[in-house]
């Protein structure tokens, strides 16, 4: 039997162990410097010192974050604390996850495999014959003071793409700030005190937000939800009185949040949308890596405006305007809930350039950007966080210098470290070492099926016929392209989910798992990739992406989240009232916003407050000032969009339900060309019939329309209000 040594126990490690494990003809040993598994994951519901909040959702569902043999419903999602059980929503937070780690590693992988605060940190090659026709692992690892060498016959590198912060003077030339202005990487920020630790400076500063790729809208919009929250939650201690954050970017960045439109008037996870059978080509599906000619940059500007209702134009920021014309660099996208609404609002500003120093001077910390040949400040920088990404140099450091060479190993590049082949898993001139997920965004099916690829390569399977995208020349060229910021290189250059599950499943000869779904309908998850033995496991993975992708499609599930989403911000309204009593009757004209803060309540998900102002004119002419105020709220679990009362005397305090809404389903909606919701509430003798007419675009909404029918002994009229977005003032 031959042995692997494994190195890391994050997603990766795990299911490279559960597959060499599962074929039984391996003796594995995995090691793990931390003192558990999980990787970045390797967080619980109060961890503070990890790279991720234990609140930080996937960016993707929990279809996609999963392996084909472990159905997230399965996994005890019980809290530690109070024994209560979490929900489980369609994109798992981070303690989530461990613990599904936890459980996949009890399942498929035993305890005496896993070798926890041991740190590998020397691996090298050493003949082992006299003909020098074989060769094995020399492995060196530290568990606290004692030191310890085994030999392996093979050795499989899970230990992290995103494996360490990427140090800031990669991007900024210089950063000196004034006193007590802090600067962290976004892994770092989990709240605005890591930022103000001070009083003195928790009021009208900037937040400085450097990075322009995912990692960077996400954390933009993370501070700004903090500074929301600081400001409107009846929690809060502390407003962080004019503070914002203003966020320099090299391009344009579309931002996608969880749940996009799939067609008219229904909507579903990000991934179902992304990678969706139906938009590939009839025959054969062809995966594709590497630059990106013109015609394939222009084709993805044009599903991303598709997907976000425009150009961005009306988010009132040059900086995130898609380009006109034909001749576009590579999209950028970040996947974040909410930041173009922060940005609709103002508490984000986006600025177009690179952030090149960052200097004190008498009046504070000044920060020092180019945009091309422009030169521009920033004045009264509070904080600066840097969302640069992060490097993967440590992940190899105990590489020996000669594998290193022999795989063109480039510190300077930290987006194609290695040159590999077999889809990013090896390399012809060290067949006996893997990779796994070592490609930045890397996914789990992908790295799944990449520890399959190499157990079967290491049992004698021929190597699959090279892909043109990893022939050594052009991933060259596409690491000089990377370095030298050209246009063509796209965000995710090994991005082609879809196509390598396929391209994959196709070498290993898997079926793909369709059960109900027709040839080109669904997206891909793990479970529809399954392997013997593990099919009856996977069974109900798949009903379930069924049943929800045609309950998103035909009964509407997540339009309730969509519409919910799309209110965020401000807006210009105008009121109609028609009483039967004409004394009572008239228009109002004012501002309503809605305002985001953590729920109030442990049932609820997401929660604004509604503040609206304006000026009422009775149709006699009499004019008063006129205020209200509600607090919505979504809960995922109910799928419900509801609207509060607020406490008279407490006016950020919850108080009663005013209604549930209740949405159409999506083919009503379409006759309608917007997506309609109903409600109801009897207040005494009074029954208040409410509709909300919402033509959303794509996730954008312009407008939109709420009408109220009041009928009771004493009061008999209809209330319409139409909203308009604001015109944006920054």
């Amino acid at each position: 039997m031959k042995s692997v040594c494994i190195i890391g126990a994050g997603p990766a490690g795990l299911v490279a162990a559960k597959t060499f494990l599962q074929s039984g003809q391996f003796a594995v040993s995995v090691y793990e410097k931390k003192d558990r598994l999980g990787g970045i994951w390797a967080i619980d519901e109060s961890s503070t010192n990890g790279y991720l909040s234990p609140q930080t959702p996937t960016n993707l569902s929990r279809f996609t974050v999963a392996f084909s043999d472990l159905d997230w419903r399965s996994v005890d999602l019980r809290s530690k604390h109070d024994g209560r059980a979490a929900k489980l929503p369609m994109f798992p937070k981070a303690w989530h996850v461990n613990r599904y780690l936890q459980m996949y590693q009890q399942r498929f992988v035993p305890e005496n495999v896993l070798q926890f605060d041991t740190e590998v940190i020397k691996a090298e090659r050493a003949k082992q014959s006299a003909d020098a026709s074989r060769t094995t692992w020399q492995i060196t690892s530290r568990r606290g003071s004692i030191t310890e060498i085994k030999s392996y016959d093979y050795l499989v590198v899970s230990s992290g793409f995103f494996s360490r912060p990427r140090p800031l003077a990669r991007s900024v030339h210089r950063a000196t700030p004034g006193p007590g202005v802090q600067i962290i990487h976004s892994s770092e920020f989990k709240t605005l005190t890591d930022i103000f630790p001070n009083a003195p400076q928790k009021h009208g500063k900037n937040i400085l937000l450097i990075g322009g790729a995912n990692s960077g809208g996400e954390a933009a919009a993370t501070v700004a939800a903090q500074l929301s929250n600081a400001r409107w939650s009846p929690a809060s201690s502390e407003r962080y009185e004019g503070c914002k954050v203003v966020h320099v970017v090299p391009r344009p960045l579309y931002a996608l949040p969880p749940f996009v439109e799939y067609e008219k008037g229904s909507y579903v996870p990000i991934d179902f949308k992304l990678y969706d059978y139906s938009r590939r080509p009839p025959g054969l599906i062809q995966s594709n890596a590497g630059q990106q000619p013109l015609e394939v940059r222009n084709m993805v500007h044009n599903f991303l405006q598709g997907v976000v209702g425009g150009d961005q134009k009306d988010l009132g920021s040059d900086a995130l305007q898609a380009p006109s014309g034909d001749d576009k660099a590579s999209a950028y996208v970040a996947l974040s809930e909410s930041y173009s609404e922060y940005v609709r609002s103002g508490l984000i500003e986006v600025v177009s350039g690179r952030v090149e120093r960052i200097d004190c001077d008498d009046t504070g910390t000044i920060a020092r950007m180019r945009h091309g040949n422009d030169l521009s400040t920033l004045e009264d920088v509070g904080a600066v966080v840097y969302a640069t990404g992060y490097t993967p140099s440590a992940a190899l450091d105990f590489l020996a210098d000669d594998v290193k060479d022999v795989l063109s190993y480039d510190t300077s590049s930290m987006r194609i470290p290695l040159i590999l082949e077999q889809w990013q898993t090896s390399s012809r001139e060290v067949p006996d070492i893997g990779f796994l997920g070592f490609y930045e965004g890397p996914y789990w099916g992908i790295m799944e099926m990449q520890s399959r690829v190499i157990c079967q390569r290491w049992l004698g399977r021929e190597a699959a016929s090279q892909r043109p995208f990893e022939e050594r020349d052009r991933l060259l060229k596409l690491r000089a392209a990377m370095q030298a910021k050209g246009e063509d290189v796209p965000q995710f250059w090994f991005g082609d989910y879809l196509g390598y599950m396929e391209d994959m499943a196709d070498y290993l000869a898997l079926q793909r798992n369709d059960q109900s779904f027709k040839e080109r309908e669904g997206c891909p998850t793990p479970a529809r990739f399954a392997v013997e033995g593990d099919k009856d496991a996977n069974i109900n993975t798949v009903q379930d992406l069924h049943s929800l992708w045609h309950d998103c499609i035909e009964n509407g599930r997540f339009v309730p989240r969509a519409a919910f989403r799309a209110l965020q911000g401000s807006w210009r309204i105008s009121r109609r009232i028609s009483s039967q009593d004409p004394k009572f009757s008239g228009a109002s004209e004012g501002q309503a916003h809605f305002h985001p803060r953590l729920p109030t309540a442990d049932d609820f998900d997401f929660e604004y407050l509604y503040i609206e102002t304006g000026t009422f004119t009775s149709s006699a002419g009499l004019q008063m000032q006129a205020s209200r105020r509600y607090v919505y709220r979504y809960c995922e679990v109910k799928d419900q969009l509801s609207v509060w009362f607020v406490k008279p005397n407490a006016d950020l305090e919850v108080d009663y339900l005013f209604h549930d809404l209740h949405f159409s389903p999506p083919a009503e909606n379409r006759e309608q060309w917007a997506c309609v919701a109903k409600a109801d509430h009897l207040c005494v003798q009074d029954m208040y019939t409410t509709r909300y007419t919402l033509p959303l675009k794509g996730i954008w909404l312009p407008r939109f329309e709420v009408e109220h029918v009041v009928k009771g002994p004493a009061k008999s009229y209809v209330a319409t209000t139409e909203f308009k977005r604001m015109p944006q003032s920054h």
